[in-house]
């Protein structure tokens, strides 16, 4: 009862701060205004025509003309400071101090050390940063089809990677930054969008946002304690500035086609192989049909894609709305995803301008049709002399019953998956300057989301005909409530202000509940009402019908201190004490502390002689971050659940049994990083870059153990056991190849090497020599996993036999490890990696006048991969009831194939990943238009492997494994592997 009267005040009081944002959004109070021109100028003196003017720590801002002029009104004629910026240059601060004209002259760089970068809570300068952060913005992002944010960062951070190895439109990248943490469910790093933590990359269009910058370390990352082990992304979003009403419209057509398909046997193929081993065709080859079952299943997706913003402000307020709509077919023809998405934000300054409010509203809306990857299964086992229909325009369903056979565009057409989500979210901030410096800000958000999945099975298709059409119905919402304070305090001292000081003090409040309800019944009278009349079904069994509900709270303090002496030498601390409802009665609370220091070698006088190093810094930092998602809410205590029937008084009634143990010690994984990185910009602007290492440990990791039975009651329990290291060295290069004032050409290198291992799995109560995963499953080979999980192994281990070629009898040539003359699975060893040597990505951007062109390479070397697909189809096994790949491994091979290195092959890639040409049109006599730009623009162009699959780059958690399995075996091609697409792309961006 008391829980729910602090609820229910929480929320009451929550109303009433948010009825006073808004009541202080209706009022502004009058400020001293002072009105500065100017113009801001090139190295040679030329006006930079669209450089951005802002005044620092605001959204009050304009963009000077065509001549380079700008006006801009500031509140206060004295302390203002006014941000010139502009792509390619470095940014120039100056304070007003009563002037009403300033003109600024900025320098060429390809690395702005006056660029301002988010960080947890807060921005700095590039130049004072003293962790490990990296920063995208809007100009250096992927060009094309982009769904969210991963699409525009893929290949553009150092140690970020991001796996897109599916052309499911509507299945997400997967993120990894500096290597694999945990063993349960990685979740990859956490998701921080315009300072609220815990987004969701999918309710941001692409073209709502500016910047993404990714904490790398632990000593950036330590701010978000138990929930940044796997880094952290900061998005901020465009805002509304200047005094001019702007719209603004982005559009695109795109062309998808399927990149690579399998080489299967086409009919004549198929027949010569049958001819050579004087096989009987005749109860087969009945229909006259060439069929491509590949190419029957695909098309060309064409998708679009809008969006539209208004945005505007003056020196008091600033607002941008947004509306995007986007809709991707798929080269499946049963894959599609359609999205709207619309954003508001508004602010507004008081109080001669102490008082700052803040609203900003989200919503998203998607509908997907999910494909299923069992059709690609048939599509690899049909024979191509079947035709998809009958000679009476019927479907063919000779072989519906079949094993691994079944038609599967009849699949498509009847069959249905789809997927409904709505996300709205609601964020108030208020934020007061109480004195000089010192900065309060409450914020409250609020944010549901709502997914309904449909699923039905036809009872005429291959997979529904069992149950005689099989129809899902399952609901799922999310509701999460967060509220935070913080104080902030930013002092400069010293007659030549040579010392900065900067505190930061917050306090957080998170709720997460989480509710499903899932339905299911087979055995219909017809198909005709597929999933929307559950009740007609005829099957219902035990466990068709389930509910549940979690929920979770997160208390949070935190505080971070910056130091800064004339550039020269900077530190920082942070620290976090989080409080989690997840965690064992025995270790509700965990601290997060992180220290880091920043020597500016080049403002040293002994460096005021060496004129080609322009800035060089040395940084190091250590800190300590948490993982708390791979732990369910409840996984700390004993737990019931139902286990059969029982007969009591002429009922059957449910039975129960405990079937978790209670585990009051489980606690977060902890992650400690040591960091150490030189930044540097030399030869004026055009060579800058960065250097890094760090050694990243994670210890006490959660994973599912068994126990004894007795003394515990169930014989399995998720304990905190396991550590695992990483160890990396990560180089960036951002080089000005050629500058001219009609030409340049920029370039930039990424590098990144890591070395993953786990060092331990068991204690002394806990124990288990390796953990078997993996599911490459081919026919016969049922329960035969390809990979382990075992101390002094990376994640990704392959572990099977090794094979050694094939002799001249058509068997495997197996390598006898434990020398007892026979074959067995105890010859299991280790046979290769999935964990790549080295990633790596190059851009090179080209201006010349008003032409651009951009392409982006990117890849991986030394990972191997399995290739599931030539394993299970490159056989004559099962010739010729079913189809094989093309490939000379029908002849050769003369068993049924085995789950072994023979398999495995290198997956090293170069992938021409962006190629981009646009053009941006003179609008100075069009008094109404300010910015026109087309462009055509292609991805997925070419790839460059010895790897004889579809795609080296293969999913790193691929869909439908389960928690404790989710990216433990990467580097696997399924058998029923989605081909990627090759997609060119014509769009145009107006700014009216």
């Amino acid at each position: 009862m008391q829980r729910k009267k602090a609820l229910s005040s929480f929320r009451h009081w929550r109303v009433g701060i948010l009825s006073v944002l808004i009541s202080f959004c209706m009022t502004a109070a009058f400020a001293q205004q002072s009105t500065v021109k100017g113009k801001v100028l090139d190295e040679t003196g030329q006006p930079i025509i669209g450089a951005n003017v802002v005044e620092k720590g605001t959204t009050n801002g304009t963009i000077t003309d065509l001549d380079g002029n700008f006006t801009l009104t500031v509140p206060n004629a004295q302390r203002s400071v006014l941000q010139f910026s502009f792509i390619g240059y470095t940014t120039l601060e100056e304070t007003v101090k009563g002037r009403t004209s300033i003109n600024a002259n900025l320098s060429p760089s390809v690395v702005n050390l006056g660029e301002v970068v988010a960080i947890g809570y807060g921005t700095q300068t590039r130049k004072e940063i003293t962790g490990s952060v990296a920063n995208v913005t809007e100009e250096s992002f992927n060009k094309g089809v982009t769904r969210d944010a991963t699409d525009l960062l893929q290949g553009k951070v150092a140690g970020l990677v991001i796996t897109s190895g599916s052309g499911d439109v509507t299945r997400g990248n997967t993120m990894r930054l500096r290597g694999t943490s945990t063993l349960q469910n990685d979740q990859g790093p956490l998701i921080v969008i315009d300072g609220v933590p815990g987004g969701d990359m999918s309710t941001v269009s692409p073209s709502d946002i500016e910047s993404i910058s990714v904490l790398k370390d632990a000593s950036s990352a330590a701010i978000y304690g138990s929930r940044s082990a796997g880094g952290v992304v900061l998005i901020t979003t465009k805002r509304g500035s200047g005094s001019k009403t702007m719209i603004s419209y982005d559009g695109y057509v795109a062309m998808d086609q399927m990149a690579n398909k399998p080489d299967l046997m086409n009919a004549d193929q198929w027949r010569a192989y049958a001819n050579s081993k004087s096989l009987e065709t005749s109860t087969y080859d009945l229909y006259g049909a060439d069929t491509d079952w590949f190419d029957e299943m695909t098309r060309t997706g064409i998708s679009q894609n809008h969006s539209v913003s208004m945005s505007g402000g003056g020196s008091k307020s600033n607002y941008r709305a947004s509306f995007s709509y986007l809709d991707r077919n798929g080269i499946m023809r049963d894959n599609a995803m359609e999205r709207y998405s619309f954003r508001f934000q508004f602010s507004q300054r008081a109080i001669n301008d102490r008082l700052r409010i803040g609203l900003t509203g989200s919503a998203t809306l998607t509908d997907n049709q999910v494909p299923n990857g069992d059709n690609f299964v048939l599509a690899y086992s049909m024979l191509p002399v079947y035709p998809v229909f009958n000679a009476d325009g019927t479907y063919f369903t000779k072989v519906n019953k079949e094993y691994d056979q079944g038609n599967p565009v009849q699949n498509q057409d009847l069959n249905t998956m789809k997927n409904k989500m709505n996300y709205f979210y609601a964020n108030g901030d208020v934020q007061f300057l109480l004195m000089e410096g010192l900065n309060v800000k409450a914020n409250l958000y609020k944010s549901r989301f709502n997914g309904e999945f449909s699923q039905y099975t036809h009872s005429a298709t291959s997979m529904g005909y069992k149950d005689q059409g099989f129809a899902k119905k399952q609901n799922r919402a999310w509701d999460r409530s967060l509220m935070e304070w913080t104080a902030d305090y930013n002092r400069t001292l010293g007659d030549n202000e040579e010392h900065k000081v900067n505190g930061l003090i917050g306090y957080s409040w998170e709720e997460n509940e989480y509710s499903m309800f899932h339905a299911q019944n087979r055995n219909f009278v017809n198909d005709d009402l597929q999933y929307n009349n559950l009740q007609s079904g005829q099957g219902l069994k035990q466990g068709d019908v389930e509910s549940e509900r979690n929920q979770y709270r997160l208390i949070s303090l935190f505080a971070r201190a910056n130091y800064s002496y004339k550039e020269r030498y900077m530190i920082t601390a942070t620290v976090r004490r989080d409080g989690s409802s997840k965690f064992g009665a025995n270790n509700k609370w965990g601290t997060f502390p992180s220290a880091s220091a920043a020597w500016g070698i080049s403002e040293e006088a002994f460096m005021e002689d060496v004129k080609w190093v322009d800035d060089l810094k040395l940084r190091a930092g250590y800190g300590v971050t948490g993982n708390q998602d791979g732990l369910q809410p409840y996984k700390t205590l004993q737990l019931y659940g139902a286990d059969g029937q029982y007969y009591n008084n002429g009922s059957w009634l449910t039975a129960y049994k405990i079937n978790q143990n209670a585990n009051p010690d489980l606690k977060w994984e902890s992650t400690a990083m040591l960091n150490v990185g030189v930044d540097f910009t030399l030869f004026n602007g055009r060579l800058g870059g960065t250097l890094e290492w760090y050694d990243k440990r994670t210890s006490d990791m959660l994973y599912t153990y068994s126990v004894p039975t007795p003394p515990y009651v169930y014989g399995s329990m998720m304990a905190n056991v396991g550590d695992m290291s990483n160890k990396g060295i990560e180089l960036l290069l951002n080089i000005g190849v050629i500058r001219k004032k009609d030409f340049n050409w920029n370039m930039s290198v990424n590098l990144s090497h890591n070395k993953n291992e786990i060092t331990k799995l068991s204690s002394e109560i806990y124990t288990t020599n390796r953990i078997y995963t993996g599911d490459p499953w081919i026919r016969g080979g049922s329960g035969t996993t390809s990979h382990v999980i075992e101390e002094g192994r990376p994640v990704g281990q392959f572990f099977m036999l090794k094979c050694n070629g094939i002799d001249e009898n058509g068997k495997y040539i197996f390598e006898d490890v434990t020398g007892d003359g026979k074959i067995s699975e105890d010859d299991r060893t280790y046979v290769g990696s999935a964990q790549p040597d080295l990633t790596f990505g190059i851009n090179n951007s080209f201006t010349l006048k008003n032409w651009d062109l951009s392409f982006f390479l990117r890849g991986t070397i030394g990972n191997d991969v399995l290739n599931g697909p030539r394993m299970a189809y490159g056989t004559s096994a099962y010739l010729i009831g079913t189809n094989a790949l093309d490939d000379p491994l029908i002849y050769d091979l003369k068993e049924s194939p085995r789950i072994c290195s023979y398999y495995l092959e290198d997956a090293s890639f170069v992938r021409l990943d962006n190629l981009s040409l646009g053009y941006t049109f003179n609008t100075k006599n069009v008094n109404w238009l300010d910015k026109a730009r087309v462009y055509v623009a292609a991805q997925n162009l070419f790839v460059i492997t010895g790897y004889k699959g579809l795609d080296p780059e293969v999913e790193i958690v691929r869909s439908g494994q389960s928690a404790e399995a989710a990216g433990l075996s990467p580097g696997l091609e399924p058998r029923q592997f989605f081909p990627k697409a090759r997609t060119f792309t014509l769009g145009v961006n107006l700014t009216f």
